[in-house]
Formats: C-alpha cells, sequence, structure tokens
C-alpha cells in the first residue's frame, strides 16, 4: 500500500473530520501544548476549564493568574509544567505580533522561531504550522508511525522518511493533508492500537500487518 491509498480508504470510512477540533487558531496553540502526552479528551476538558474562566486567546493566558490556569487545566496532566509553557509560548508569539504576525513569516524562519519555544517540539510546532497559520505540514505522530510501518508503506515504526514527507505534502492540499492527519488520529485510537483490533479495521484488506495475522 502506498500512502495515496491509505488516504482513500481513510477518506471511504471517516469522510470530513473537520481537523483540527478546534474554534479558533489562537484554541489550535492551546491545545497544541495541552495534548502533549495526554489524550485529546482530556485536552477538552482542560479547553471547557479555560473558557469557563474567559480564556480564549493567548493574550488571556498572559492576562490570567497561573494559579487560575494551573487549575483549569489539569485534566490534561503535567499542568504545572504546561501553564509555564503555555505562558511562555503566549508571550513570544504575543512578543512577534501574534499569529497574524507569524503569518508573514516563510516557512523555514516560522519554523525556526517554533522550535526555539520551549516546549515546542517539531510535531507541536507542525501542528501549529498547519492548523493555526495554514501551512503545508504533515504532522508526524504516534499513529501515523505506527500506522505507516504496519501497512508497509515505511519500513519501521520510528521515524518518517524525509523524502516520504516532502512527497505527501506536494501531492496533497491542506485540507486534505488535515483530514489524512486527522483519521490517521482516529484509525490509531479506534483499531490500529498498540495491541490492534485487525478484524474489525477499514484498512485489514490492504494491511500488511493484518495479513501476516491472518496467514496460516
Amino acid at each position: 500500500m502506498d500512502f495515496r491509498r491509505l488516504s482513500d480508504l481513510l477518506n471511504k470510512h471517516y469522510g470530513d473530520l473537520h481537523w483540527w477540533p478546534a474554534e479558533t487558531p489562537e484554541e489550535v496553540v492551546i491545545g497544541a501544548i495541552l495534548t502533549q502526552n495526554t489524550s485529546w479528551s482530556n485536552v477538552e476538558k482542560a479547553i471547557l476549564n479555560l473558557k469557563k474562566i474567559s480564556v480564549f486567546s493567548l493574550s488571556d493566558i498572559i492576562s490570567q493568574d497561573p494559579e487560575r490556569i494551573r487549575m483549569a487545566i489539569r485534566p490534561s496532566g503535567f499542568y504545572n509544567q504546561k501553564t509555564e509553557r503555555l505562558i511562555s509560548v503566549a508571550r513570544n508569539i504575543e512578543d512577534h505580533g501574534g499569529l497574524e504576525g507569524l503569518k508573514k513569516m516563510p516557512d523555514q524562519d516560522l519554523s525556526r522561531f517554533l522550535l526555539s519555544l520551549k516546549g515546542v517540539g517539531r510535531e507541536t510546532g507542525e501542528s501549529i504550522m498547519i492548523y493555526a497559520l495554514g501551512r503545508k505540514k504533515f504532522v508526524v505522530d504516534k499513529y501515523t508511525l505506527r500506522i505507516f510501518s504496519r501497512t508497509g508503506i515505511t519500513d519501521d515504526g520510528t521515524s518518517m522518511p524525509q523524502k516520504l514527507k516532502d512527497d505527501i505534502e506536494d501531492s496533497m492540499s491542506i485540507s486534505e493533508l488535515n483530514n489524512f492527519h486527522g483519521a490517521l488520529v482516529n484509525l490509531g485510537k479506534d483499531f490500529c492500537r498498540t495491541k490492534p483490533t485487525c478484524n474489525t479495521c477499514p484498512i485489514m484488506a490492504e494491511c500488511d500487518y493484518a495479513k501476516d495475522l491472518t496467514l496460516p
């Protein structure tokens, strides 16, 4: 299987997921920090709590009492660390003109700036780039690595060849990249888990891993 076929199969099963699940670009940034080392359901609880204390934007993060933020985001785990990271990221972005200021940066400069922020790794930075700033980036997370490895698109589940990543970004529109990533996340949560449920998986018939399981 190649990535185009995988994308087609996932689109057929999941349809348009309207990924990433956020109401505003600034909520994307907040969610990208909160989702580290936790499930999205926990992030949703934390974001709802933030809204209850009138935190909707990066400027709200900066102006709010850190202790109130800390209590609000408890469901996301590592809340002390994440509070510090949220405030630091928010201040740095606001110091550069907010998201509107970041939109004016070339891709390379933008990536370099985001990766310079404490607590922002490649996955988080690229999530912000595509979902908050509309750049053509394919976000590679643990679900993507696992699924690509099991379907035979990559040789192992530890890394993504840069050429393959470039090919995906070059061949898909931003909306297609959004939905492909969202579908991979859903497949990883619904079926392609650490202990997968291959017998009900929508890509079972064309997945190398599932085929090996069914060999006599």
